[in-house]
């Protein structure tokens, strides 16, 4: 029982383990090998309009020295988000309260001289104001745990139990992907420091549903205002949950949270067992926004495999000080995104997918897949993806949408290659199956899968896409589900009617300012750039946004406009000559008499029948 004043509810994570440490000599080793240090966290919230979570962390049986850390980055979020700034006031002592000297080794580690303590114990505060999915947050009515952003880790002791322990206010609850009891208020295991923080956990007053798929608990756990409907969501999810377990042949995990937040935006972030979506301001009666809501779940459940279990070498297991490197987030966001449409589409969440039409032009339309491949985007995206500026489209590449054109190549050549006897189902379920036997995947890696599957060599597609930057042929790899790719004429005409600038616009302070550039397009070439505030359009002064389109939209091809514009406080006159819209409008017919293999491969890449 606790005994807790009534105004707080303790809510205890018996997640019993340990924590080693490094030994600094052989001796050191030895010793250590003797001991079986152990670690408590506890987590107090008695003021949450403060933003402050406050941590205890107990070492009990500790060595002589210890190096605690605070994590730098998130699993999935590929990005050095130094969470250890939010960290105040770091101090250590021994059980019995006499302080402890320690050190700063460097950002995030601290090195505490245990002097032979029987139990160390270590105190910080974590700042934590700001709502989004990729940190922990607190505010009045509940928060968000993020445990990379929360708990503090001994070099080396990663892979070992952990526990941990927390204090609420009354009224408040705690749940997420780890299974709770209430022996003394509510309880969990991890197996190791990495299960404990790559779990999804809300704090608060939030809402809440449950459904089973295969004798498995599957939790949906909303955090503030909303207007779900618990029964259609839970009935969806579950559908979508049941498909992915009839791809891989049942579930990687004993229980898996939905975590919802709509009192922010941001996406999702996969865990090991659950997921985290900001939603923001969302209807969940209106379809455009339920849609959403389904299309993103699937995307980061299927996480449930892909980065989370299946897996590239340096991710095995991570290392929380640095950057973690691979070249195949191309296939870990990516063909996760290939996927999670036509999860939707085989759970009958969707009538039909999307138009690969659309596909071509949007890749088609981006100058930076001709300069960086997907494999080199993978690589970079801890310098490049999350620190994206107004010209990255023009010289980078998205490993999501690059990775998802992949994913619609590799399902067309495989099928082709195979007769539509074989697709890329067959990849991810071999490549499930060599996990579970210890294997870990690079690009390299997926390639051999694919050539497994298929038979053949695919390194010449490797090459050319994946580690290069080849123009697609789409309509080769169409015509091997009996499509022909061809140019819409009278749309494209229709389209080019109106003169191309390249350019697009937001407003500030009432005045229209050029937002970015195509590279190449007219406003480019000839000497718009990002930043300029139009003035004037042929001496038309520009009152606002709107008024600039209008504009616009009156000239042709090859006329000559000119700009009067302000740059850094100066006022000068840009001349720009209209082009026409390069990219034209595509349409996918079917070829007037497809043979039975290409009935096939159309089969297994549209999911007819399904």
């Amino acid at each position: 029982m606790s005994t807790k004043p009534a105004k707080s509810r303790s809510i205890s994570f018996a997640v019993l383990g340990a924590l080693a440490v490094l030994p600094l000599d052989a001796a050191a080793a030895a010793a250590a090998q003797e001991v079986t240090p152990t670690v408590a966290y506890t987590v107090t919230v008695d003021r949450p309009s403060t933003h402050i979570f406050s941590v205890e962390m107990e070492i009990s049986n500790a060595a002589s020295e210890l190096d605690v850390s605070m994590p730098v980055w998130t699993p999935g979020s590929y990005l050095i988000r130094e969470y250890e700034r939010h960290v105040i006031g770091f101090a250590a002592r021994v059980g019995t309260g006499d302080p402890l000297r320690w050190r700063k080794l460097d950002k995030n580690t601290w090195r505490v001289d245990a002097g032979g303590a029987d139990r160390v114990v270590v105190t910080y505060d974590v700042y934590a104001r700001d709502p989004g999915i990729r940190w922990s947050f607190l505010y009045a009515d509940g928060g968000h745990v993020l445990g990379p952003n929360l708990f503090m880790y001994v070099a080396g002791a990663t892979d070992l139990p952990t526990s941990a322990r927390f204090e609420l206010p009354a009224g408040w609850r705690l749940d997420g992907g780890i299974a709770l009891s209430t022996d003394d208020g509510f309880a969990v295991e991890a197996d190791s420091y990495h299960e404990l923080i790559d779990t999804p956990l809300l704090i608060g007053r939030f809402s809440d549903a449950s459904f089973d798929v295969n004798g498995v608990p599957h939790r949906i756990l909303i955090l503030g205002p909303h207007n779900a409907d618990f029964v259609r969501l839970a009935r969806d999810l579950k559908r979508m949950v049941e498909v992915c377990a009839e791809l891989f042949g049942g579930l990687p995990y004993d229980r898996y949270a939905f975590v919802f937040l709509t009192i922010t935006g941001g996406g999702g972030l996969e865990h090991a067992n659950g997921t985290t979506i900001g939603l923001g301001d969302i209807d969940f009666e209106a379809e455009g926004d339920y849609r959403r809501v389904l299309g993103v779940s699937a995307h980061e459940f299927f996480h449930a495999w892909t980065v989370k279990r299946i897996q590239p070498p340096a991710f095995r297991p991570y290392d929380y000080e640095r950057e973690n490197y691979t070249d195949a987030l191309w296939f870990y966001e990516g063909i996760t995104s290939y996927y999670g449409e036509r999860i939707l589409h085989r759970a009958g969440l969707i009538e039909s997918l999307s138009d690969p039409v659309d596909m071509v032009s949007d890749y088609r339309a981006i100058p930076g897949h001709g300069i960086q491949s997907a494999a080199d985007a993978s690589f970079n995206a801890w310098i490049h993806h999350y620190r994206r500026d107004e010209a990255s489209h023009n010289y980078r590449t998205n490993y999501y949408s690059n990775g998802r054109v992949i994913g619609h190549l590799l399902e067309l050549e495989i099928a082709g290659r195979t007769g539509g006897s074989r697709g890329l189902d067959d990849v991810m379920r071999l490549i499930w199956r060599r996990t579970r036997e210890g294997a870990t995947f690079d690009s390299d890696d997926i390639r051999v899968a694919c050539e497994a599957v298929a038979g053949g060599s695919f390194q010449e597609f490797f090459d050319r896409y994946v580690f290069g930057v080849a123009e697609i042929p789409f309509g080769e790899f169409f015509a091997l589900a009996g499509y022909e790719l061809v140019v819409d004429e009278g749309a494209t005409l229709a389209r080019r009617r109106t003169g191309y600038l390249g350019a697009w616009f937001r407003e500030a302070n009432g005045r229209p300012v050029l937002a970015g550039l195509m590279r190449e397009a007219p406003a480019w070439r000839d000497g718009l750039s990002y930043g300029d505030e139009i003035l004037a359009v042929n001496g038309v002064q520009v009152t606002g946004l709107a008024a600039l389109y209008d504009l616009l939209a009156r000239y042709r091809p090859d006329d000559r406009i000119e700009f009067t514009i302000s740059r850094f406080g100066a006022r000068s006159i840009v001349h720009v000559t209209l082009g026409i819209v390069p990219t034209p409008v595509y349409r996918l017919i079917e070829v007037a008499d497809p043979t039975e293999d290409q009935l096939a491969v159309r089969e297994v890449w549209r999911q007819l029948g399904r």
